[in-house]
């Protein structure tokens, strides 16, 4: 009985690595795929992760996640990580998606949003905990919080 579980572990076991390496060849494809951001419409996962750096090439962060308007249909903040130590103790700060724009390196394979903040001003807007999320529909969060970043006016950069 423990030789014919041995064997039926080994034939799982082969079943499964044959059906993760058929489709590892084409994974680093799916993956480009999903990150592209060339062009005027792009995936969520695309921005998620993203790099924000202020107009003097300081880091302010990485994209968490989006807030989309359900009426509209727009991206109304993008939540950015900012602050901490490798992920540890770091705030997320909502940031009007008109506050930001894309921003190809040349050379570079991959884009970043650039925010007109600097750090200072971004350390002194209210941020908000991973596990304690605004009410971004609340007319009074949009009003204290929006007024810390101004609406950029390099929206359309080609790539």
């Amino acid at each position: 009985m423990l030789k014919s579980a041995v064997v039926s572990l080994g034939i799982c076991s082969t079943l499964l690595f044959l059906a993760l390496s058929a489709g590892a060849e084409d994974a680093p494809k799916k993956v480009a795929q999903a990150k592209s951001i060339e062009g005027v419409v792009v995936r969520s996962s695309a921005i998620t992760g993203m790099a924000v750096r202020s107009p003097t090439d300081k880091d302010l962060g990485k994209v968490e996640d989006l807030v989309i308007d359900m009426h509209t249909g727009s991206v109304r903040y993008v939540a950015i990580s900012f602050g901490g130590l490798l992920g540890i103790g770091d705030k997320l700060f909502a940031v009007p998606f008109r506050a930001l724009h894309v921003q190809h390196e040349p050379g570079s394979k991959s884009p970043h949003l650039v925010m007109n903040v600097d750090k200072q001003t971004l350390e002194n807007a209210k941020g908000f905990d991973k596990k304690n999320w605004p009410d971004f529909a609340d007319p009074k969060f949009a009003q204290e919080n929006d007024r810390h970043f101004p609406e950029t006016t390099a929206r359309k950069e080609k790539p």
